[in-house]
């Protein structure tokens, strides 16, 4: 199984739309803090990706095994059902954005940083994306992340980091022994196939949730993974 790494992603962020998601006016007193905080972090940014490319070996009721690795999840064996295929990914801000924001002595400065470096891991994701498309020709996907279906539990990041190989050594991404990457502006999951499309939140009933995508539907829970 080959694992691909992307390692040359640009971050090169609008101003105009970094100052909106920060709530910073132009022409406020922390207006000069923040450019300087994005043009340091075009400077820095390094944001990547990895994947492989996994063959299913079996699919059963509760789960599936991907490349020997099994993998507990009904709502995954429904997903995967008519499918050959899948892509195991990690994306992530990179180590120097995430040491960068460490470094941040102000909490108020910490919490901007964090918030640049979110828009680095979407450059990631969005650039892993782009990549899936021109190189293997899919139309539309969508992904399933451990820890955000609720029956494939955070626990399964383990799993997962055996299909990528050495993602530490590869895009500087480490698993702690809380099941928790750093750094923390990373993601993980499978990207597959999906014609009729999927989301992960609306399977979520979290009602407090800053990056919720879809709004949650326990009809389509009962309707079609139970």
């Amino acid at each position: 199984m080959n694992t691909v790494i992307l390692d040359e992603i640009p971050f090169n962020p609008a101003t105009s739309h970094v100052l909106e998601e920060l709530h910073v006016k132009v022409g406020s007193s922390s207006e000069d803090m923040v450019l300087g905080m994005i043009e340091k972090a075009r400077e820095i940014g390094r944001p990547r990706a990895m994947y492989s490319l996994a063959g299913i070996d079996k699919i059963t009721d509760s789960g599936v095994i991907i490349e020997g690795v099994s993998l507990k999840s009904r709502i995954m064996a429904v997903n995967l059902e008519s499918l050959h295929r899948v892509f195991p990914y990690l994306t992530t801000s990179g180590r120097e954005l995430y040491d960068w924001t460490g470094s941040q002595g102000d909490m108020l400065e910490s919490y901007w940083a964090n918030e640049i470096s979110h828009l680095a891991l979407l450059a990631a994701e969005d650039a892993l994306l782009d990549h899936l498309k021109i190189t293997y020709g899919l139309d539309r996907t969508a992904s399933m992340n451990p820890g955000s279906l609720i029956d494939w539990d955070i626990t399964a990041q383990t799993s997962l980091f055996k299909l990528l190989g050495d993602p530490l050594a590869a895009i500087g991404v480490e698993l702690t022994d809380s099941m928790l990457m750093l750094p923390n502006q990373s993601i993980s999951g499978i990207r597959f196939v999906s014609e009729e499309g999927f989301s992960n939140c609306e399977l979520c009933p979290r009602e407090v949730c800053t990056h919720r995508r879809t709004p949650y539907n326990p009809e389509k829970l009962q309707e079609r993974f139970q």
